[in-house]
């Protein structure tokens, strides 16, 4: 009789899914799973969908990739000699839009994430539900502290019990908290010595603060950060005391209206001031942003090249391979910004230039010493196709369509660590313009301030003090008192800092070691942990955003059911059949 095997899966969002969904169609060769057992973690009960993608979340939370390019393709179906998991549809056939009968002129959608999360969790629910009747796997809602590695098996504790004897572990955790910056750590201890102001130090779940009875139409809500979380934090808000009415269906105008009496309620800042961009409108739009296939195969060429990787002390080879290609594609659109003499070679040199520092001036890049309002009300126009397109907009589009090779090409490289900390650091500046939200979005933030409900006069960098009424925020002469401060900066997974209990037990234990003070763990193409002390894999996988650093992208849902968790799977499964022949 066989032994039976056992695989942990901690975290069951969607990256989870993905995993286990690619290693199952990898056992389906073996015929059945008598000898397999499951362990799946998820600490918040969201099998499928994970916190982010919750179903009960606000409907204010939008996702800001477009439905058209959310292409999760179908799951086929799983035969076992003793069961079947029953195909499932690919995103698109779920929602029943077929993107190449749509019109390109179309706005593109961009649905609640709880929406999305919907699929998620359906698409989970029947790939699980015959694994639990043969009794295959099990469901635990336990949140895991530590792991530890003996003798090649894994054990696992959670706040409840201890798992042991496990073969192989594969952790898909997504986000974890990190050690709270001396700012807040200094503002977690004003709140709480002053009755008078509330603090929040993470944007999600949004109802924490929309349920605050703290919150009120005479609020002044702080909100640290001026990117997407902003946004959903702004919007979440906003619905709580007012609406936002379409006024122009065809360009996403809307006004902002309440029965209240609202002014200077919510107050945005930053470092830079700089506010996110929008998507192109509709796909015709965006398709003036898209490489030639031979653009892109050349662009992969050079990034790839092991040799000039090595070679390379900063991430100047993959601006000098990406520049040609804005460049040309800058001169084709039908207005940019005109500068008599403007040559191929002279825009490539302003890509570069810019993309090396982003506080480089040009007459074709938008000026960004300009309000923050004038900037957002630029780029719709950009994104509407009904303005010159500033430079900086069109590279930050273009470096969206090729971010599948980066991803692709750059994970796993031969760079030295340093390269890899500042290529990430490149692309994560050129995200205000390539994960940049929907139109709709930025008309609703431009609504809220024509509305005097939002002020972005503090928005770049204003001095902070700690008063008697809460933190005044000082700007050009100007002050407001914030009475209730959002944090809506996401932290980054800068391993040396997670303060979470199971990547601290896998650090102490010598289980892992860190790419870069700055960045995540190393694993090997597969997924898998390199240990600290031996420099060898070990029974442990992780795919997410706390490898980051030896994968380059990671956080797009996207990037959730790529390549990589195909990988990891094809070498789990095929190490768990050899184990089971040779025990025959």
């Amino acid at each position: 009789m066989k032994n039976k095997r056992a695989l942990a899966i901690v975290g069951l969002g969607p990256r989870g899914l993905s995993a286990l969904e690619n290693f199952l169609l990898q056992l389906r060769k073996e015929g059945e799973l008598g000898h397999l057992k499951l362990l799946l973690f998820e600490m918040t009960g969201d099998f499928g969908n994970g916190q982010v993608y919750g179903i009960h979340q606000s409907v204010t939370n939008w996702i800001n990739i477009s439905e058209r390019i959310l292409c999760l393709d179908k799951r086929p179906t799983i035969d076992f000699k003793a069961y079947q998991i029953p195909s499932f549809p690919s995103y698109h056939e779920w929602v029943k839009k077929d993107f190449s009968k749509i019109d390109k002129s179309e706005a593109d959608t961009y649905p609640p994430r709880a929406e999305v999360g919907e699929y998620l969790k359906e698409r989970f629910e029947t790939l699980i539900q015959p694994l639990l009747k043969a009794s295959v796997a099990s469901l635990i809602e336990e949140q895991v502290e530590s792991v530890s590695l003996d003798d090649d098996k894994v054990s696992i504790k959670t706040s409840k019990r201890e798992y042991t004897g496990i073969d192989e572990l594969l952790l898909t955790i997504g986000h974890q908290p990190t050690e709270l910056s001396e700012q807040m750590l200094k503002w977690e201890q004003f709140s709480s010595d002053k009755k008078s102001t509330t603090l929040f130090k993470s944007p999600y779940p949004i109802k924490n603060f929309l349920e605050s009875p703290h919150l009120t139409p005479d609020s002044v809500v702080g909100l640290r950060g001026f990117g997407l979380a902003m946004i959903d934090v702004a919007r979440g808000i906003a619905n709580k005391f007012g609406t936002f009415v379409t006024e122009n269906e065809t360009d996403k105008k809307v006004r902002y209206q309440s029965d209240h009496t609202i002014s200077n309620m919510l107050i945005p800042f930053s470092l830079d001031g700089l506010p996110p961009s929008p998507k192109p409108i509709n796909a015709l739009i965006d398709e003036w942003y898209q490489p030639t296939e031979k653009q892109i195969t050349n662009f992969e060429n050079i990034i790839q090249d092991k040799q000039i990787q090595r070679k390379a002390d900063d991430p100047g080879f993959l601006i000098k391979a990406f520049a040609p290609i804005a460049a040309e594609i800058y001169l084709t659109l039908s207005e940019y910004y005109d500068v008599s003499g403007l040559s191929v070679q002279k825009v490539e040199a302003v890509v570069i230039a810019w993309m090396e520092d982003m506080k480089y001036s040009h007459p074709i890049i938008l000026r960004q010493d300009q309000p923050a309002e004038k900037m957002m009300q630029d780029f719709i126009e950009m994104a509407l196709g009904k303005k010159a397109i500033s430079l900086d907009f069109c590279v930050g589009q273009v470096w969206r369509h090729l971010q599948p090779s980066i991803y692709d090409k750059l994970s796993y490289n031969e760079c030295e660590n340093i390269v890899c900390k500042k290529i990430i650091q490149l692309d994560e500046g050129l995200k205000r313009y390539s994960y940049g939200p929907p139109v709709e979005s930025i008309q609703q933030m431009l609504a809220l301030i024509k509305a005097g409900v939002m002020n972005v006069q503090f928005v770049n960098d204003p001095a902070i003090n700690l008063t008697d009424d809460g933190w005044l925020l000082e700007s050009d002469k100007k002050n407001v008192v914030v009475d209730m401060m959002i944090n809506s900066v996401l932290d980054s997974p800068k391993i040396k800092l997670v303060d979470s209990p199971i990547v601290k037990s896998l650090l102490s234990a010598d289980l892992a070691k860190a790419v870069h003070s700055e960045l995540g763990v190393v694993t090997d193409e597969r997924g898998y942990l390199i240990s600290s002390d031996e420099n060898n894999s070990v029974p442990i996988a992780l795919l997410g955003r706390l490898a980051k650093g030896t994968v380059i992208g990671v956080d797009a849902i996207l990037e959730c059911f790529g390549k990589r968790s195909e990988q990891w799977a094809e070498r789990s499964a095929k190490h768990f059949i050899n184990c089971i022949e040779n025990e025959e």
